[in-house]
């Protein structure tokens, strides 16, 4: 979705306008393009494959400028005017109906498949669905580093939506302004000139915005409706320049055309990529082949050439397509998080459930509603025809189907993971001796561990899944997500004969905070902490992790800062602490392997800088990450669900960091017993206590938690 977002969470694609609008004249070639775009969504959704099965929205945008404004000129040029009223109003006679149910719906499902703060974050997405702001919503969350990790949202596909009535409120009174102003004392075909070259114009420099957008604010510009409205200005520069250009086509030409078109939106959704060029400049394959499509249907029919989008099936699936795509992807995030464990039937029971409710609402809300008047609302009734019998008995068959094979799942058996509760301390304590950096943990947290990986149920959790949220961190880290004065990210007494401890590192210094506070006495030292989002303690250049990857030169520039002030401050302990996805993020490496060597440089660099005969420095081990509770802790899930695994990643990151600590002669621990067992296998809760707020992250209140544990390691490492 973040990529919200992912980027699964990053990939999430929407559905157009075009399957909203009924065109000028029918051309069942649009209506099976219709088919073929949300096909690809679904399966991209489902799947996985094909890679770039996103492109669909892209086809949806241009096939929404070219029939919109079609339908504008029209109204336009025969009336002399334009009704905003009647436009809007039968936008939303198209719109509303469908989409609110579906909104409804997912609003009933959160509440009872999912717990705590997810259940708010979707009810605050569903309103800002309804008002067509997903779009702006979903941006700000896929540029927001503490959202990184949040869970897909049920209606993220909306930003389609919104991206395209946005565009619209615009689009209209452009074509008004040219058409019925500007031009009403013009030639009919000057006046569509002087359009073609508005819209042109309009459309190449979105496309210039959308490539520096791309290039610099990824996340955001994705969401976009400036860097996405020369999609839907190149549907519309098509229906502008046919008015302009009544020129047709010959039979000969036009079927080769419209298949050419065809094989290069495959093309593209086996080529294009998500992580580089996207949405601009990779999105123009698409687009480009879409306009092919409808520059080709133009003179009239392709004939057999366009049997792939004019066959009865393909039209069927491009008619329902608006509804397809408004149930798909809540469907698909449903399914997935109440099935008790993985299955091979959860792609089959999803498909039959998103097929059986589209085929439902079409029949039933989307197609009754369409033509209706508000006024007549009162005297709405449907009538069951033979026709209509068979539709719904289908939809209910499918739906029942869908629900069968979801009862048929078998429950999750009991899953082991590694260590019997009554030798949990035994093992650790044995671990802990096999490699001098691993901090031995007590046996009482050895024991908690071993006993939350064979619970078989969620305990009552303190603080509750309710309470965790990205504002959770934001308080307790107040001040220290930039830390750029020394007082912004401080705590302890201010006496000047107290010790002075500096934390240096990124979000993963910021979480270990409380745990540092409640391991030095504050009536003895002062702990400042020199912190700032996505900057590891290690020298090394990096970028955001987005995809594509955006350059940080902020965080070399944080690093020299860093250093001096810690410099000035001479405290006696420096703590270094960074995340694993340091990794992932050194410019230039592939891998997290061919990383590990300059991240180890940065670090023995950053020490040495940091080192004097009177300081300590001390560097611990980021915590393993383990899955986010707010998505794995549902309704039909069991702890085994919430349960990480240390990673290859992870385990780059620690040989790293003690190789740099043995190198420069100072002090390092790996923590990860504090949080996992002997197998390496890592529960989310660990007695009562959430151990991470989003997966990776700790808790403030397992982080204070783990006090005593790191007051023996700072022990140890200042003597």
């Amino acid at each position: 979705m973040t990529i919200i977002a992912a980027r699964a969470q990053q990939r999430v694609v929407g559905l157009t306008e075009s399957v909203l609008s009924a065109p000028q004249s029918f051309r069942s070639d649009i209506e099976g393009l219709r088919a073929v775009a949300v096909v690809l969504v679904v399966l991209d959704h489902l799947t996985g494959r094909p890679s770039g099965g996103f492109i669909g929205v892209d086809v949806f945008f241009v096939l929404s400028g070219f029939l919109i404004t079609g339908l504008l000129l029209k109204e336009t040029e025969a009336q002399g005017r334009l009704s905003f009223r009647g436009f809007y109003a039968r936008r939303a006679r198209r719109i509303l109906p469908a989409s609110v149910t579906v909104l409804i719906a997912v609003i009933m499902a959160a509440h009872y498949a999912f717990r705590g703060v997810r259940v708010r974050e979707t009810v605050t997405d569903v309103w800002w669905a309804l008002g067509f702001g997903a779009n702006v919503h979903f941006a700000e969350l896929g540029t927001d580093y503490f959202q990184a990790n949040r869970s897909p949202s049920l209606v993220q596909h909306f930003w389609s939506l919104a991206v395209e009535e946005q565009f619209y409120l615009v689009w209209p009174v452009v074509v008004l302004v040219v058409l019925s102003v500007i031009g009403r004392r013009m030639p009919t075909r000057s006046a569509r000139l002087l359009l073609l070259g508005v819209i042109g114009l309009a459309s190449v420099a979105s496309f210039c915005w959308a490539v520096r957008q791309t290039g610099s604010r990824p996340a955001a510009a994705y969401f976009s409706t400036p860097v996405r409205a020369w999609e839907l200005g190149a549907g519309a520069f098509v229906a502008v320049a046919a008015a302009a250009f009544p020129l047709r086509l010959g039979r000969p030409w036009r079927g080769p055309l419209s298949l050419a078109g065809v094989a290069g939106i495959v093309v593209a959704a086996f080529a294009v990529r998500s992580t580089s060029g996207f949405p601009a400049p990779w999105a123009a394959l698409p687009v480009l082949a879409t306009g092919l499509i409808l520059v080709a249907g133009l003179g009239g029919s392709v004939g057999r050439w366009g049997v792939l989008l004019t066959n009865p099936l393909s039209r069927y699936v491009g008619r329902i397509s608006y509804s397809l795509y408004l149930w798909h992807w809540p469907v698909i995030v449903l399914v997935a998080a109440l099935l008790p464990r993985k299955s091979a039937l959860q792609d089959p029971i999803a498909v039959l459930l998103m097929v059986g409710l589209s085929v439902a609402s079409y029949h039933f809300v989307e197609r009754p509603l369409r033509g209706l008047s508000f006024g007549r609302l009162r005297r709405l009734s449907l009538r069951f025809s033979r026709a209509g019998m068979v539709v719904a008995l289908g939809s209910l068959a499918c739906v029942a189907a869908g629900m069968g094979l979801f009862r048929t799942v078998p429950p999750p058996a009991h899953q082991s993971f590694g260590v019997p509760v009554a030798e949990a301390a035994a093992s650790s304590a044995r671990g802990a001796k096999a490699d001098p950096y691993l901090a031995k943990p007590p046996a009482k947290l050895a024991t908690a561990i071993a006993t939350a990986l064979a619970a078989d149920r969620f305990a009552a959790l303190t603080p509750s899944l309710d309470q965790l949220t990205p504002h959770s961190a934001h308080d307790q880290w107040q001040g220290c997500i930039n830390a750029t004065r020394l007082d912004s990210c401080a705590s302890g007494s201010t006496a000047s004969s107290v010790h002075t401890a500096v934390v240096i590192g990124d979000s993963y210094a910021m979480a270990w905070l409380p745990a540092i506070q409640a391991a030095l006495p504050g009536d003895r030292w002062r702990i400042i902490g020199l912190t700032q989002e996505l900057c590891p303690a290690a020298d090394v250049l990096v970028n955001t992790g987005e995809s594509p990857p955006v350059a940080l030169p902020s965080c070399d520039a944080r690093h020299g800062f860093v250093v001096d002030q810690t410099v000035k401050l001479n405290p006696a302990l420096v703590i270094l602490a960074s995340a694993d996805n340091t990794l992932d993020r050194v410019p230039g490496k592939a891998t997290p392997a061919a990383a590990a060597p300059v991240y180890q440089a940065g670090l023995e660099k950053m020490i040495r800088s940091l080192r004097s005969p009177s300081r300590h420095v001390l560097t611990l081990s980021p915590p393993p990450a383990s899955p986010n509770l707010q998505a794995c802790a549902t309704a039909g899930s069991v702890p085994a669900r919430c349960v990480g695994r240390v990673t290859q990643r992870w385990k780059l990151t620690v040989a790293a960091e003690a190789a740099a600590a043995t190198a420069t002669k100072t002090s390092y621990v790996d923590t990860r017993l504090w949080f996992c067992n002997v197998a390496d296998f890592c529960p989310s809760f660990i007695g009562t206590m959430p151990v991470r707020w989003d997966g990776t992250h700790l808790t403030p209140a397992y982080s204070a938690s783990l006090g005593p544990e790191l007051a023996a390691v700072i022990k140890r490492a200042m003597t």
